[in-house]
């Protein structure tokens, strides 16, 4: 009987040490292409197959970063200016995984004409919390021609349904918005302005980098193994929409909010693009460079002391 009770509890301790590590993941929700790293995720089982069970919570996406921040989660979306910004506040969050280039563009109202920022001086202009990619990316653009944000245009900073029902009423001249809402409201009529990744590429010669993976520095010492699952995970999700883009969007019409045929071939061009496939020191100094740029235009008081991106070994 002593023999069973051992070989029992030997069997029982296996299984346990043989559970994938759960990892809570923040992340943007439906109508994001961020957000659709995780559906691709959960449908192919890519974090299954890497030994790492996600536990994926979805928020808008200022809240995603607030998230991390506050330790709601272990690990999640985080935007490389505002991972500068709160690592001088005290905040020792690393960045550690690829995720998204800027795929963020200036929508404009039916009616409103502008060709460029100074166009829209003093205009209404409807975009996210401080926090968020979206606002960070857009400041350092209007900075580096010559506006304050803030203070040259009349802003709105609300969650994405919120501005979309501003913007769909009239009550804002322009929105600065992500993919795939920007397909959707080209469908709809409104003229793309400006992409701020090309923005970016004309000054820079090189793409926006501008979200990452990201954790605290002690959870990342912690648990080295299921970080290196977390990268390898988002990573191979990252190469099945590089793949296969058309049918992702097919398996994710209602995630994405794809409407008409039109509005799935426009995102299957754009789709595989808004990605990094690698992430080494090439890519660490694409972001590093945005933010010296930011410290260059004053938007940042310095660089954080700490690297605050990290190469997985």
């Amino acid at each position: 009987m002593r023999a069973q009770w051992a070989a029992l509890a030997m069997a029982v301790s296996c299984a346990a040490a043989a559970a994938p590590e759960r990892v809570i993941f923040a992340t943007p929700g439906a109508g994001t292409a961020i957000g659709l790293l995780s559906e691709v995720i959960k449908k192919n089982h890519l974090d299954e197959h890497n030994g790492i069970a996600l536990d994926i919570k979805y928020f808008d996406p200022a809240a995603t970063e607030q998230a991390v921040v506050l330790r709601r989660a272990d690990v999640g979306i985080f935007p490389v200016i505002s991972a500068a910004r709160v690592n001088l506040m005290g905040q020792r969050i690393r960045l550690f995984a690829p995720a998204l280039i800027n795929h963020n563009s200036v929508m404009l109202q039916k009616g409103v004409k502008a060709d460029k920022l100074a166009d829209l001086k003093g205009k209404r202009i409807g975009t996210l919390d401080r926090i968020s990619m979206t606002y960070t990316t857009l400041a350092t653009l209007a900075k580096m021609q010559g506006f304050d944000l803030d203070q040259d245009f009349k802003l709105t900073l609300s969650p994405p349904p919120v501005l979309m029902g501003l913007f769909l009423r009239g009550e804002l001249d322009a929105l600065v918005i992500y993919e795939p809402l920007v397909t959707r409201l080209v469908g709809e009529g409104h003229q793309e302005m400006m992409r701020l990744d090309d923005a970016w590429r004309q000054e820079t010669g090189q793409p926006m980098v501008a979200l990452a993976i990201a954790a605290y520095d002690d959870w990342l010492a912690a648990h080295p193994d299921a970080a290196r699952r977390v990268f390898r995970t988002m990573t191979d999700a990252i190469a099945v929409i590089g793949k296969m883009p058309r049918q992702v969007i097919e398996q994710q019409r209602e995630f994405l909010q794809v409407k008409t045929e039109a509005q799935t071939a426009r995102l299957a061009e754009r789709l595989p693009h808004l990605y990094p496939t690698r992430w080494d020191r090439p890519l660490i100094e694409n972001m590093e460079l945005l933010l010296k740029k930011n410290v260059e235009l004053s938007l940042l008081e310095k660089l954080p002391e700490d690297d605050i991106f990290v190469i997985l070994k």
